[in-house]
């Protein structure tokens, strides 16, 4: 029997790996609670923390969290898990049905990955010269997307998606990174409150990121 169908036998629901404070581990959990799913196991791992399956998997938990375990499928990259559980659990969809703008919510994902993401790891962990840079890049690309949405209930217009579960963790941890948003950017904070009151974002919640806000 493979090592993953050993896990399969073990788990009788789907399971992700979880850091209690890390964006991509945000990201996939605001996913998990905007469907409203019950029987899916988050189990938290800090780093320096092991676990007997993931170890078995031969999954580096220093650097491949989250992961989502389904049986014997082993997701590590984290938009492949974001998408796999929008299709695996279509309702609510949270990708749109035509496939141009499905992939311009693909591109979306990908650039605040690759830009805002990647900015708040340099902020957390970086030296404080990097630090200052990256906050500058950080509000003016917040900036940008500001007047880019203009009035837009949501990223991709009136209905939430993926992008918006992508963004939220970022904009939740503004305050705690030492960002301050420009007046200008009024209508990104109406957006961000707009997600940060939605009852999947409040769920998706560890007790260490409610204090990002205090």
């Amino acid at each position: 029997m493979s090592d993953s169908a050993v896990l399969a036998s073990r788990r009788a629901y789907l399971t992700i790996f979880s850091r209690p404070a890390g964006l991509l581990s945000h990201l996939v959990r605001v996913v998990v609670r905007e469907k409203n799913l019950a029987n899916v196991n988050i189990e938290f791992l800090r780093p320096g923390d092991d676990n007997e399956d993931l170890v078995h998997l031969k999954v580096d938990t220093a650097s491949e969290l989250p992961v989502l375990i389904d049986r014997q499928l082993v997701l590590t990259d984290v938009r492949t898990i974001i998408e796999y559980i929008d299709e695996r659990f279509p309702h609510p969809p949270l990708m749109p049905i035509d496939p141009a703008e499905r992939a311009a919510a693909r591109q979306a994902i990908e650039e605040i990955r690759g830009e805002f993401y990647k900015m708040v790891d340099i902020i957390e962990n970086g030296s404080a010269a990097k630090g200052r840079a990256a906050r500058k890049t950080l509000i003016s690309g917040l900036t940008g997307l500001a007047t880019s949405m203009g009035r837009r209930k949501y990223f991709l217009g009136s209905d939430m998606s993926l992008v918006d579960c992508a963004m939220a963790p970022v904009l939740w941890r503004l305050n705690t990174l030492g960002v301050k948003m420009p007046a200008s950017a009024e209508n990104l904070s109406e957006y961000a409150q707009r997600l940060f009151t939605r009852p999947a974002f409040e769920a998706s919640l560890t007790e260490i990121e409610e204090g990002f806000q205090g």
